[in-house]
């Protein structure tokens, strides 16, 4: 009886990270896509995917993430800034592995899109090399939609500041990730 309370402890822990963000009953701010394990919606449909249809996305799988589901995964705060800017900025919100772990696609090539259509992609090295956040918070505020949000793909600069080319790859206004090539 023990073994059984054990593996069923063990498999809690396990799905935990997952759990919280396989409920979506917000409005949608990031749909992943493409070469994915877990999901939780249907397959495209023109409609009801009217955006992503604008954009030309199709898929025949896909998870959505609403609000409370990006929130319930763990949040990371890290200190963003590059040439341009005037300050860093503190920006939180889930790290990308984790986000991209709760779809079931760790370990394979991306693509961010914002919501103008701009896409930047990623290999899993170019993942692996930093610590990628998706912020829904800059400087303890929320993110709009005609700022920079629902979502911006930012890494920690430390003291250093990111060069203009490497902050080009800060995508903003993040609503899709596809994965795979």
């Amino acid at each position: 009886m023990s073994r059984i309370i054990g593996a069923a402890v063990a498999l809690a822990v396990l799905l935990l990270p997952i759990l919280p963000a396989m409920a979506t009953d917000g409005a949608t701010v990031l749909t992943v896509t493409g070469d994915i394990g877990n999901t939780n919606r249907g397959p495209f449909e023109a409609f009801h995917d009217g955006f992503l249809n604008y954009h030309g996305k199709t898929f025949d799988k896909a998870f959505e993430f609403d609000e409370a589901a990006l929130q319930a995964l763990p949040q990371v705060t890290v200190k963003a800034d590059a040439e341009p800017w005037k300050a860093a900025l503190e920006m939180s919100g889930p790290a990308l592995s984790d986000v991209l772990a709760a779809a079931g696609a760790s370990g394979k090539p991306i693509t961010v899109f914002a919501l103008d259509g701009y896409g930047a992609a990623m290999t899993p090295e170019q993942i692996a090399a930093h610590r990628w956040v998706l912020a829904s918070h800059a400087g303890g505020e929320a993110l709009g939609i005609g700022g920079r949000g629902p979502l911006w793909l930012v890494y920690d600069t430390g003291t250093g500041k990111a060069t203009a080319q490497e902050e080009g790859a800060w995508v903003w206004s993040v609503f899709h990730i596809q994965v795979g090539e």
